[in-house]
C-alpha cells in the first residue's frame, strides 16, 4: 500500500517505514525530548537501531513488550536484542484507531532472549511455538 507518510520529514520511524515488517537490532537507548517545538517538553526513551532505520520513541506498552523479549527491564542491557517491527492497525490515539508500530520477538526464538525457557517443564506443552507471531506474513 502506498501512502503519503513516506514524504513526511520526521525524526522518528513511522508506519510507512515498516509496512511489511522489519527485523531490527537495538543499538542503544537514549532519553530525548520528543515533543514538537511548539509543545511542552516530553522526555521518552528513544531506541537507536544498528540497521538503517530512523530512531523509535515507543510508548510504555511497547517498552513493556521489549522488556519481556529482552528478559530485563534494564534498558542498558537491551543492546543487541533483535525485534520485528510491524504495523498494528488496532493501535489507538485517544479513542480513535490510528494504527501504529508494535514489536515482537523474531520467529523461532524464545520470547526472552537472555534466558531461554525450558518448555518441557510445562506438562501442557505439546511441542508448538508457545508464542505465535502476531503477523504470519512477516517471514522472520
Amino acid at each position: 500500500m502506498r501512502t503519503y507518510d513516506k514524504y513526511r520529514n520526521t525524526k522518528f520511524i513511522q508506519k510507512s517505514d515498516v509496512e511489511r515488517g522489519a527485523l531490527v537490532t537495538i543499538d542503544k537507548i537514549t532519553e530525548e525530548n520528543v515533543a514538537p517545538e511548539y509543545q511542552a517538553e516530553e522526555i521518552k526513551y528513544v531506541i537507536q537501531f544498528k540497521e538503517d532505520y530512523k530512531p523509535w520513541a515507543p510508548g510504555i506498552e511497547t517498552l513493556e513488550a521489549i522488556r519481556d523479549i529482552a528478559g530485563t527491564g534494564n534498558v542498558d542491557e537491551w543492546s543487541g536484542i533483535k525485534l520485528v517491527l510491524f504495523v498494528d492497525p488496532d493501535v489507538k490515539f485517544g479513542r480513535k484507531k490510528v494504527g501504529g508500530i508494535r514489536c515482537r520477538a523474531p520467529k523461532n526464538q524464545p520470547e526472552t532472549q537472555q534466558d531461554e525457557p525450558t518448555y518441557q517443564e510445562n506438562p501442557d506443552w505439546v511441542g508448538e511455538d508457545p508464542l505465535p507471531p502476531k503477523d504470519d506474513q512477516i517471514p522472520y
